[in-house]
């Protein structure tokens, strides 16, 4: 059975990206405090870029190499930003990666689509483990990660170069047996499944 391609939590719905969207992934990438962070992600961020990112998300999705989410407001179907797990299949892990553009954030929308990740991989995909990583200076994202159950796992120094300068990088992860605990316990909000089935 083939992953699911939308994912529900109780503010967003996580969806495929099309090409209509590319025009707000421009938008929001293009802010420096988005491109700061994510080391993908080159300044500026033109609607060519955009279009070619969601150009390539067919292949990947369907190797099972990366699976890439907008993250959508019910309210609103506005794209509040994107979240992802790029797959491992020879060592069954992922690395969760995710961002939030500007006007969205301070909602706890990062925790509740990267929650829906972890679910999505261990519960849909069977993965062993999760990791994640960021720039030393981001503790917003770190917070994210502790929030949703991953672990601190270290720092490794001046690993990651962004516009020139060198810095350290912090890496999170979790394991399936860590996860479901608090999966059944329920002290997580849960994916609720989509109408419809996968």
């Amino acid at each position: 059975m083939p992953p699911r391609e939308i994912l529900n939590t109780p503010r967003l719905w996580l969806r495929r990206f099309s090409i209509d969207d590319a025009q707000s992934v421009q938008e929001h990438a293009d802010d420096m405090c988005i491109a700061a962070g994510v080391l993908e992600i080159p300044h500026p961020y033109t609607l060519e870029d955009a279009e070619q990112w969601i150009g390539q998300h067919q292949g990947l999705w369907q190797r099972g190499e990366h699976y890439i989410f907008a993250i959508t407001e019910k309210e609103t179907t506005d794209i509040a930003g994107a979240a992802s797990l790029r797959v491992n299949c020879a060592h069954s892990h992922a690395e969760l990666g995710y961002w939030i553009g500007r006007p969205f954030r301070c909602r706890g929308y990062a925790t509740e689509a990267a929650g829906a990740l972890l679910e999505f991989g261990f519960l849909g995909l069977g993965l062993h483990r999760i990791y994640a990583r960021h720039l030393d200076w981001n503790t917003p994202s770190s917070r994210v990660l502790v929030r949703i159950g991953m672990h601190f796992e270290g720092a490794m120094k001046g690993h990651a170069c962004k516009w020139g300068s060198f810095h350290d990088v912090h890496f999170y992860g979790i394991q399936a047996d860590d996860f479901y605990p608090h999966y059944l316990d329920g002290s997580r909000n849960r994916v609720v499944p989509c109408k419809g089935g996968q």
